[in-house]
């Protein structure tokens, strides 16, 4: 289909159908003004009305209750119910003059159609005074018609309409004296006021009886309505020829219907009124889609030609002939339009001509990247951002025998890196997410450990293109740090050797007295079994202290898994001095301050000096997924750097737990001799030792900080000389 076709179609799809909708819809319009202006007029009055209603229970019941609750009229009917009988009528008429007066002066003010106030008269109420509309007040209140009426507002029924009735007790000393009842009326009188004012019909029905109706046709209609019990508020009916539109408005006493209002208005229909407002709407309507139609054809006319240049300038250039030009004929937007057009055909042309040369060049630079990259002697694998290999190097294709076939695929579902997907693809998540450069310390595959960098390869506008991995083969390298590892260990054990010797000769010397006494044959029975018994305890106790001394010396292999970080301080501390017992304690001095947390001390017998250890309770609800054996090495040589420096018999360690963002923070912390600035740079470099000969080598630290990089956590220091030291080892959640 051509475009002009498609042109006058769509013209006549959105000029002339839209419309001829509009007109249909002005019509309906035309149609429905009348009932929604009458709907919105009416229920404007109806909530006036219902607003007024509200706002009379309210001021009346408020009324009421602060005359009940006057000092002045109380008073006096505490006078009225007790001595009434006894005064004289000239004395009444004087008495009363200045309720009378307080009466009309609250009526005035607050607007109130009927005050009265009655006194008590045994168990009923006799009225007193009263300012305003006297119809329909009682003399006498009878303590039956009103007790379950106090501090109620109610509606009361006449002859005339409908009454607004509330009553509220009045005490004095807490003994009811009296009562004070204001009234309002709603009747023809008061209902004639909206039909004056708003020009509309009314209609008051009040237990089946029609009290009044301003317009007598509809009486049938509405006594109808009402007798359905219809419960909508806006309401449609007919009488006679004409239709109606209304609202109910319901007074109710106890939650229960006592009288319903309607007020209504007739529905005029305009084009009853006006026929020839319909003819002149469609008239102007036709006018206005020829207009357009007309206009938007001529132009149509012109843009196609246009057009048709365009289209035939654009198949020379697809068919490579830049040199096709569009004259210009007009200085509107498509003139500006072929003016650009003109322009980005130059623009092609130039842009075809460098985009030539720059692929020649750039082709013969991708053959030297390439031979670069194939020939460097390190494993690269460069990954998509589905994690999918892309580029593998020659030598990580070899070493870890990698195929063409398995490029394209996940990095995680090929071999060897299937067997550790799960850490592979938690890395890989935050590389993605984080943007930043990741390492993994150690990955084990087969026999050879890698170190594994992850480095995010970004594009100018900030987007994740590629993600670089290097693979360094550390196997050489973890073989001489568990070397390392495993000398400061035995040369630990070795320091604590001595302090075991003694803790084993005991219990030896236990053993060898009791064989001793054993072998006299001069023992009983009982005292054979006790003695006995002792033995094999002794032999336990020996048994575990070599056994745990074995365990810390012994190279573990290196696994992750869940431990309980007050289990691994009692193992330590345990390593120290097997003696050593926890007490309970609600606060401790830290060297400068009083730490009021709850924590367990421990006595530490090391070297000849006794060393208050200190660790928060909170210690015992860690938990740390970590490799075992590394975290004990690391607590063992940061508490045994912290013993060594307690060079007095006051020496205290304490540590403490904190749940950060981060993860857990563990910090142990003492009060010895501190580290200087100077040394302090110089604290994690290999060999590097300032303590007494014999005391270390200088590994302590150093493989600390490997350990801890290798379970994904940090170690930090701080200290100042001779005010002690403080450690900080951060976990990872």
């Amino acid at each position: 289909m051509r475009l002009l076709t498609k042109l006058l179609i769509m013209s006549f799809f959105v000029i002339l159908i839209p419309m001829l909708i509009i007109l249909l819809f002005s019509a309906f319009m035309l149609y429905q003004t009348s009932a929604i202006s009458q709907w919105e007029y009416l229920k404007s009055i109806r909530d006036n009305f219902e607003n007024e209603i509200l706002n009379s229970e309210v001021e009346y019941l408020r009324v009421c209750k602060t005359a009940a609750n006057t000092d002045f009229i109380s008073d006096k009917l505490y006078v009225y119910e007790k001595y009434w009988t006894q005064l004289t009528d000239s004395l009444i008429a004087y008495d009363l003059k200045p309720v009378n007066s307080y009466l009309k002066d609250l009526s005035q003010k607050n607007d109130i159609e009927t005050i009265a106030i009655y006194r008590r008269f045994h168990d009923n109420f006799n009225l007193v005074a009263q300012y305003g509309k006297n119809e329909y007040l009682p003399d006498v209140l009878y303590k039956d018609a009103v007790q379950k009426d106090y501090s109620s507002v109610k509606y009361r029924r006449y002859s005339d309409g409908l009454y607004l009735d509330v009553v509220y007790p009045v005490f004095s000393d807490g003994k009811l004296v009296g009562l004070v009842k204001l009234m309002r009326s709603y009747n023809e009188k008061f209902l004639i006021k909206y039909s004056e004012t708003f020009e509309v019909d009314y209609a008051l029905i009040s237990k089946n009886v029609m009290m009044f109706n301003s317009n007598e046709i509809t009486s049938n209609a509405i006594r109808q309505i009402v007798d359905d019990g219809i419960q909508d508020k806006r309401i449609s009916f007919r009488a006679g020829s004409s239709t109606y539109n209304g609202f109910q408005i319901p007074f109710s006493l106890s939650g229960e219907a006592y009288g319903v209002l309607i007020i209504f208005l007739e529905r005029m229909n305009l084009f009853s009124s006006d026929f020839y407002l319909m003819q002149r709407l469609i008239v102007v309507t036709l006018l206005c889609i020829m207009i357009p139609v007309l206009t938007f054809f001529i132009k149509e006319i012109r843009l196609i030609k246009t057009i048709n240049s365009l289209l035939a300038a654009t198949n020379n250039i697809s068919s490579g002939n830049y040199n096709s030009m569009v004259e210009v004929r007009s200085r509107d937007e498509m003139g500006e339009l072929i003016n650009n057009f003109n322009e980005m055909i130059a623009v092609l042309k130039k842009n075809r001509e460098d985009l030539e040369k720059q692929n020649t060049e750039l082709s013969m630079k991708n053959s030297y990247i390439d031979a670069v990259f194939q020939s460097l002697r390190i494993n690269i694998i460069v990954l998509n951002t589905d994690g999918k290999i892309k580029v593998v190097s020659k030598n990580a294709s070899s070493r870890l025998e990698l195929t063409e076939e398995q490029y394209g695929y996940s990095l995680l579902e090929t071999e060897p890196f299937v067997q550790e997907r799960r850490l592979l693809e938690k890395t890989l998540e935050d590389v993605f997410s984080a943007r930043k450069f990741t390492r993994l310390y150690s990955v084990k595959f087969g026999n050879t450990s890698y170190e594994m960098d992850f480095y995010p390869v970004m594009e100018s506008d900030k987007k994740l293109s590629a993600v670089v991995l290097i693979l360094n083969n550390i196997t050489e390298r973890m073989n001489i740090e568990r070397a390392l590892m495993q000398s400061d260990r035995l040369a630990s054990v070795g320091q604590m050797a001595a302090g075991l010797a003694h803790e084993i000769n005991n219990p030896m010397s236990i053993i060898l007295n009791h064989v001793q006494l054993l072998q006299t044959d001069k023992l009983i029975k009982s005292e054979k079994e006790r003695f006995v018994g002792r033995i094999e305890s002794e032999i336990k106790r020996v048994s575990k202290l070599i056994n745990n001394l074995l365990k810390f010396s012994r190279d573990e292999q290196y696994v992750h898994e869940r431990n309980d970080l007050s289990e691994l301080f009692a193992e330590v501390i345990g390593l120290f001095d097997p003696k050593a017992s926890a007490e309970k304690v609600d606060e401790f001095y830290s060297g400068i301050t009083i730490i009021d947390k709850p924590a367990s001390i421990y006595r530490i017998n090391f070297n000849k000096k006794i060393i208050s250890l200190y660790v928060e309770e909170q210690i015992e609800t860690a938990e740390l997924v970590c490799n075992r054996d590394s975290l004990k090495q690391v607590l063992f040589n940061i508490m045994k750097n912290a013993f060594e420096s307690c060079t007095s018999e006051a020496g205290i360690v304490w540590t403490g737990v904190e749940f950060v963002k981060e993860g857990i923070r563990l910090t142990l912390s003492d009060n010895g001799c501190g580290i200087s600035d100077e040394e302090l740079l110089n604290v994690f470099e290999l060999f590097y030792t300032q303590g007494k000969p014999g005391t270390g080598v200088g590994l302590g630290l150093p493989l600390c900080r490997r350990l801890m990089n290798n379970m994904g956590g940090e170690i930090g220091i701080s200290s100042e000389k001779g005010k002690g030291t403080r450690v900080s080892l951060l976990f990872p959640a």
